[in-house]
């Protein structure tokens, strides 16, 4: 564990600078219109929701998560490991640079640090910590935005396809993976574009008051970026009914999370010609839903409540269907206005064939569904530095393992 606590005494130290006053920063520039993505703390370090404007239309972000992850009972064994991802990127908007309206470039790099494997502890097929990744460096968005009118958006390039599809935005600070994407796509689909792997995809967003609407299409094997659609594809789509107004909303600055309460149904197809050849799951496809509410309580404490549900039936996929459900209290102490507690479960239906296959045991061990249950706080140190300790209980790790009690501690570090 000697690499592991110098991983975690650099970000403490990294953390000490980051408290003082930062001088020369402008407003924060506006967040992507067609992203699900709140700008709220202890998001995971894949998303870069603010940036920092800095002048003639460039802006800046920088987001550190560090964690020790430990299985305290259960799974396949007792231990600890440690992650660390961190991302900085940069936001050129023509419009701001006197240029033209509505265009915006986008790029992003990305470090990952993992001491171990984690699902080597756990055992689990939803994966606790939605930070764990192999190590690597990369750039992990790379695109350019063009907004045409008030309604009409296009993005192309690289970048996470869980930036737009699929987004719950009460559950982001949950830190179960299943809480980020539906595992009957992440699970189902390891060819998905979506973290530790973006992938090349073209993106077409469209919102009205009341109605918003996605559709795109990203390559099918992220992991080998130069194929682009040799190797299949992704498509997607999304619709969302938005009402109710929330008294602190910005709808110029957040156009696809907007109302007090929100429904999504979203639907896709992955095409994969030769899935040997690549090592990539078949051809398939599959559905979810997202229900949100929000309501502010006495004493200016928020309230948010999140439900999601996905489906791949077809009966050589793992995980055919799941529901996760969960709520959100913001300001929940008095003296704390900017922590946060939030509960969910994440329950993962399994195919006990498909996923005995992958265990190398017999169908009639596996339980028929993993569920996460999971408890987490949030507590902000300064304006740039949140302390997330979590608490999950597993039940039937990958449907065959002993219930496992999984405990994280997650430093967020914003460096801008």
């Amino acid at each position: 564990m000697s690499r592991l606590s110098f991983s975690v005494a650099t970000a403490l130290c990294a953390a000490s600078f980051l408290g003082c006053p930062v001088i020369g920063y402008a407003d924060a520039a506006d967040s992507n219109p067609e992203s699900s993505i709140p700008n709220t703390p202890g998001l995971s370090a894949k998303y870069l929701p603010a940036y920092t404007h800095i002048g003639n239309g460039l802006s800046w972000a920088g987001h550190l998560d560090s964690e020790i992850f430990s299985n305290f009972s259960g799974g396949i064994k007792q231990g600890s490991e440690g992650n660390i991802v961190g991302q900085i990127g940069a936001e050129y908007d023509t419009d701001k640079a006197g240029l033209w309206k509505g265009g915006k470039f986008t790029l992003s790099l990305m470090g990952i640090y993992s001491s171990g494997i984690q699902q080597n502890y756990s055992g689990d097929i939803q994966t606790a910590s939605n930070i764990w990744a192999p190590n690597a460096i990369r750039f992990y968005d790379a695109a350019y935005r063009q907004r045409w009118n008030d309604w009409l958006n296009t993005r192309v390039g690289y970048m996470d396809v869980n930036y737009y599809f699929d987004v719950a935005a009460n559950a982001l600070q949950l830190i179960n993976s299943s809480f980020g994407m539906s595992p009957t796509i992440t699970v189902n689909v390891p060819g998905t574009a979506t973290y530790p792997y973006s992938g090349l995809g073209l993106l077409v967003s469209t919102h009205t008051q009341n109605v918003s609407n996605k559709l795109a299409v990203f390559q099918g094997d992220p992991q080998h970026q130069t194929s682009a659609f040799e190797r299949g594809y992704m498509a997607l789509w999304e619709g969302a009914l938005h009402w109710g107004h929330k008294a602190d909303e910005d709808m110029e600055d957040n156009t696809d999370e907007y109302g007090q309460y929100e429904i999504k149904i979203g639907a896709w197809r992955y095409q994969q010609a030769n899935p040997e050849l690549y090592g990539l799951s078949p051809s398939t496809a599959g559905a979810y839903g997202i229900v949100e509410g929000n309501w502010t309580l006495p004493d200016e404490r928020q309230l948010g409540a999140f439900l999601q549900a996905g489906a791949a039936p077809q009966n050589f996929n793992p995980v055919p269907w799941y529901l996760g459900v969960g709520l959100r209290l913001g300001h929940p102490f008095a003296d704390r206005p900017d922590d946060s507690i939030s509960i969910g479960m994440a329950r993962a239906w399994l195919r006990p064939e498909a996923v005995a296959a992958g265990l190398d045991v017999e169908p009639a061990s596996i339980h028929h569904a993993e569920t996460s249950y999971e408890l987490t706080y949030l507590a902000k140190v300064t304006e740039h530095i949140n302390i997330q300790p979590d608490l999950q209980y597993i039940q039937h790790p990958s449907g065959y393992y002993p219930d496992a009690l999984v405990g994280i501690l997650r430093l967020h570090l914003e460096f801008f």
